[in-house]
């Protein structure tokens, strides 16, 4: 557990996790301190809406009279694809992070689209898949 959670911390040696919320610590003394007091608590849980209530499946704003009208957004997404490195000679290795790069993303494409209640800014979706990505 503590190689799997010890990478949200920038601290370089051992490092405990709790098993109940599992927080990072880098102190076995404090580690020891916070264990009793976090075993009395139960575990966090997670919940979904019910997908039989449909007010439930939906996220809202409570307090609308601070919202800020916007007058368009933008809605994209870019596409990659996954693409293996090789190279035997350990040349791809993230020294900071002690791992094998074996994938690079490579991107292919991207979709854009305006949004506005004004139509003079509404456009068009802009979709594209091809060479030169970034330059489009």
């Amino acid at each position: 557990m503590s190689r799997l959670v010890a990478g949200r911390t920038n601290y370089q040696h051992n490092t405990h996790v709790c098993n109940y919320c599992l927080q990072p610590f880098t102190s076995k003394p404090i580690f020891d301190r916070h264990v009793p007091n976090c075993q009395r608590h139960s575990p966090q849980e997670v919940r979904y809406p019910n997908s039989q209530n449909p007010k439930e499946c939906v996220t809202e704003f409570p307090n609308k009279a601070a919202r800020f009208r916007i007058p368009f957004y933008l809605v994209c997404d870019f596409e990659s694809f996954l693409s293996p490195i090789h190279n035997d000679d350990g040349a791809d290795v993230d020294a900071v992070k002690a791992t094998n790069l074996i994938d690079e993303h490579r991107v292919c494409g991207f979709a854009c689209h305006r949004v506005s209640e004004y139509p003079e800014y509404q456009t068009d979706p802009v979709v594209y898949s091809g060479p030169d990505v970034r330059e489009k």
